[in-house]
């Protein structure tokens, strides 16, 4: 009977062990956090680009910035700093990058945008006044943009480019804002662009002969 107490008393001591050493293995696990939570990327009236984004606990950042790419770096610090950011955005030959660079995980999110840079952006042609688009925490994005009055707005999926279009063209709808919520497939790049319908030609008789199509801008998200 003793021999019989002595061996139950040695296992549930090894079991305690075996059960402390599992949690110790797994614990640094169930804490790891990307560092990024979310960012929100816009256009102002003016044409100026900026990125806000919100960062987890511990986390601090450096941005480096080379003509249109703009890294923004993150990584584990012990020093309390501000949560919430803002940068402005440099644009280059018609073409921006953001890059967050998440120095402790694999997730390293790339926005690449084509546009009109600041000093052009304001013309007679825009129909888009100003727009952002946010990543949210449930792995979707809210895109929020206003166009000028007088602008017809319409949603399209185009399967034959996988992108969803905002057309543009010229209308007496009243309405001026608009918010969609986009979803991102798993492996792909999630694509918007603003199609504007320019007329060129006020007494042509049909579409093809009186309409430019102008992509502007035109989002990538990786």
């Amino acid at each position: 009977m003793k021999n019989f107490n002595l061996f139950a008393v040695l296992a549930s001591v090894a079991l305690i062990f075996s059960s402390c050493s599992n949690n110790e293995t797994q614990l640094p696990e169930e804490q790891s956090l990307d560092l990024l939570k979310t960012y929100t990327i816009k256009r102002d009236a003016s044409g100026a680009y900026s990125v806000d984004f919100d960062l987890n606990d511990n986390a601090n950042t450096e941005m480096v910035v080379e003509k249109s790419i703009n890294n923004i770096f993150l990584y584990s610090s012990d020093s309390e700093t501000s949560r919430k950011t803002t940068q402005n955005l440099v644009i280059d030959n018609s073409e921006l990058i953001v890059g967050f660079v998440d120095t402790s995980s694999d997730k390293s999110p790339k926005i690449t945008i084509k546009d009109t840079n600041i000093r052009l952006a304001k013309s007679s042609n825009d129909k888009l006044k100003e727009y952002s688009i946010k990543s949210n925490e449930d792995g979707t994005y809210s895109l929020d943009f206003s166009v000028f009055e007088n602008v017809s707005v319409d949603f399209v999926f185009n399967e034959d480019i996988e992108t969803y279009e905002i057309h543009l063209e010229d209308g007496k709808e009243g309405k001026t804002n608009f918010s969609r919520v986009l979803e991102k497939e798993e492996g792909k790049p999630l694509k918007f662009d603003f199609v504007n319908h320019i007329i060129t030609n006020s007494t042509a008789k049909s579409k093809a002969q009186g309409y430019l199509i102008e992509r502007k801008p035109e989002v990538i998200i990786d």
